[in-house]
């Protein structure tokens, strides 16, 4: 009896010191990943410093644990280290999300813009000319623009493309009609002088200045 009890505290003894041994490990480890963790922090690249923070997660979930007394403060730094990173990664991609807002914003103002040209009001070159050279500018302040989101990008594209193919449709109708009411009035004019020379030649020029005068 006296033997099986020495040998039982004997294993105990040494399960102790074993799972004393594995605590010292584990916090060796887990002190190891806390430091890449604050590392991390300086790393200019808030993507890949967040993938890197969530492989030491991965591998902080297989250590195993460390003395008791200990847990809760090691996790707790380990925690806050990670709150940097997360916070990095999130302030990053909610960056984009305001700059692809005030683009998108930006871009559907341009587009209200052309739009709101009265093509019906325009009945002079100079209207035109005027009118071109303001979607002209849109169509630059638009160049100087990044992204909108995703979702809104080529719909907004599209919208201003539209408006500005519309605009310039319309130039060209009015400066074809211009055109070919030039025309017309051209061919009135000629037939006027033809008159007004056939009228010279005749011998009765009291006639001829009464009938260029009707």
């Amino acid at each position: 009896y006296q033997l099986a009890v020495e040998q039982f505290y004997d294993r105990l003894k040494m399960n102790k010191e074993l799972r004393d041994l594995d605590f010292k490990k584990n916090f060796e480890i887990k002190q190891r990943l806390l430091s890449d963790a604050r590392q991390l922090a300086e790393l200019k690249d808030p993507i890949e410093a967040f993938k890197r923070l969530q492989s030491l997660h991965n591998e902080w979930k297989q250590t195993g644990p460390v003395a008791k007394e200990l847990r809760d403060s090691i996790w707790e730094e380990f925690r806050n280290a990670s709150t940097v990173i997360n916070k990095r990664h999130q302030d990053y991609f909610q960056n984009i999300k305001d700059r692809e807002q005030a683009n998108e914003d930006a871009k559907t103002a341009l587009c209200e813009k052309v739009e709101a040209v009265d093509m019906t009001a325009l009945n002079t070159f100079n209207d035109w000319d005027k009118a071109t050279k303001s979607v002209i500018e849109c169509q630059e302040k638009w160049r100087e623009y990044g992204f909108a989101s995703k979702k809104m990008n080529t719909q907004l594209f599209n919208r201003f493309r539209k408006d500005c193919d519309d605009f310039f449709k319309a130039k060209a109708e009015f400066y074809k009609k211009m055109k070919e009411d030039f025309n017309v009035n051209l061919e009135k004019k000629k037939a006027l002088c033809e008159r007004a020379e056939a009228l010279l030649e005749r011998i009765d020029d009291r006639e001829a200045f009464e009938t260029v005068h009707e």
